[in-house]
């Protein structure tokens, strides 16, 4: 009788402790950023991707620059010139 209730008790334990792993890994799989978000190639804030330009350097390399960070660097170059 005492085993019995140890073996459920501890299959309760173990159905616990995956139900709980399981939460853990759900809330950990959704980051806060959305799959359409990436990183300014300068100053490396997430941004969504619909407000960045997309610059392709060579075959495989692509940057992506954020609005701000484009006005930078043409009033930097107003700057010099």
């Amino acid at each position: 009788m005492v085993i019995t209730l140890l073996a459920i008790l501890f299959l309760a334990v173990i159905a616990f402790i995956a139900v709980a792993g399981y939460r853990f890994v759900i809330r950990a799989s959704s980051p806060h950023q959305s799959v359409e978000t990436e990183k300014c190639a300068v100053c490396r804030k997430d941004v969504d991707k619909h407000h960045l330009i997309m610059r392709q350097v060579g075959d495989y390399k692509v940057l992506y620059f954020c609005r701000d960070c484009i006005l930078k660097l043409y009033t930097d170059l107003g700057i010099k010139n």
